[in-house]
């Protein structure tokens, strides 16, 4: 029996979905915080976005990459499909969420191999009164957690850089500060490169600043950006650890990142960079 290859089988599963006819994403303005509900007459039924990330380390080389796909769909809900995979630490991450219209995360189910090996797979289902996660992994067997939540859950970080993205819905251009903090987020693994569990931990606070609009071109094309700083806490050595991240309006698609003091190489610096972007009406 042949064997089935991952990355073909996404690409062909939402490009079928995309069909032919390719139209960039638009950039909007910061003050646009909600992507307002699809129009039969402007959008048809769903809309779907198919794009490729590249990962690439201090010496310029690549060192993983990430195929992604949207669908906003007529209710206002949005579905995350994505799959990643990281060289360096042999990391390989299946991601399905699907998010409310203020990209609020409603369910999602992660699937992780390190090393070669199956290591975990957890479904998790977000509620106003709970977070609940049903995981199968090596490590731990059969788990079942439930997290009683005190405020909405604005954010899980499931770690495809598409997801990281999404995070930055909730900075609030109305407002004047452009360093802004926030709680109400999960996430499925504490490690960077999102490479335990899955799992859920609750993050505290979130401290993001917003730098400016960006117009940068990638080979994918050129985009009018919003660029962000998320605010980290230093390494465990003290060493300064920053994410950039720029992204569109008001869809939040990923376009570059830059890390630094983040990865496990000399400098602790790597960059991200969007290579392809489809999206049509349907």
């Amino acid at each position: 029996m042949s064997q089935i290859n991952r990355r073909a089988l996404l690409a062909s599963f939402t490009g079928a979905a995309c069909g032919t006819g390719l139209t960039l994403v638009r950039a909007d303005s910061p003050r646009e915080r909600t992507r307002p509900a699809p129009s039969v007459d402007t959008v048809g039924w769903v809309r779907n976005v198919l794009g490729k990330i590249l990962y690439i380390g201090d010496d310029e080389k690549e060192r993983g990459r990430e195929w992604f796909a949207f669908s906003y769909r007529e209710d206002g809900q949005v579905t995350l499909r994505a799959y990643c995979e990281i060289d360096d630490t042999r990391v390989e991450r299946d991601v399905v969420q699907s998010m409310n219209q203020q990209f609020h995360p409603l369910d999602c189910f992660v699937r992780l191999h390190v090393g070669g090996k199956f290591l975990g797979s957890g479904w998790i289902r977000v509620s106003d009164a709970e977070a609940e996660c049903e995981v199968f992994s090596t490590t731990l067997g059969r788990v079942h957690q439930r997290v009683p939540l005190t405020q909405p859950v604005r954010s899980l970080v499931s770690h495809p850089l598409a997801s990281d993205a999404l995070l930055l819905a909730s900075f609030d251009h109305a407002r004047p500060e452009r360093i802004q903090t926030w709680q109400g987020g999960l996430s499925t693994s504490p490690l960077l490169n999102g490479g335990s569990g899955p799992l859920l931990s609750v993050q505290g606070e979130r401290s993001t600043e917003y730098v400016g609009a960006e117009r940068i071109t990638t080979a994918a094309g050129i985009f009018d950006t919003h660029h962000y700083r998320l605010l980290l806490d230093p390494r465990p050595d003290g060493k300064p650890c920053s994410y950039d991240i720029w992204c569109t309006h008001p869809d939040y698609i990923f376009v570059r990142g830059e890390v630094r003091g983040y990865l496990t190489n000399a400098t602790g610096f790597g960059h991200y960079e969007l290579v392809q972007l489809e999206g049509r009406k349907v």
